[in-house]
């Protein structure tokens, strides 16, 4: 079964401020229907195996991409 997570518990698991998730959003890193759902106009609920995903660089399980860890 999916895990979806607030802004908030998402922010708490990743470290990183609920701005700079919301910052991705905008800037179109984190896609809609990928990443996060919205149940309502003001909501957002996001994937967790999708943010982890993206976190870790991991393609998606249909994707023909090589596996990197985040350059830091």
């Amino acid at each position: 079964m999916e895990e979806y997570l607030t802004i908030t518990e998402l922010s708490g698991r990743i470290k990183m401020t609920p701005g700079s998730i919301r910052n991705l959003v905008w800037k179109g890193e984190l896609v809609e229907n990928v990443h996060y759902v919205k149940p309502t106009p003001r909501k957002l609920l996001f994937v967790w195996s999708a943010a982890e995903r993206w976190l870790y660089k991991k393609p998606a399980a249909n994707s023909v991409q090589g596996n990197s860890l985040i350059n830091i």
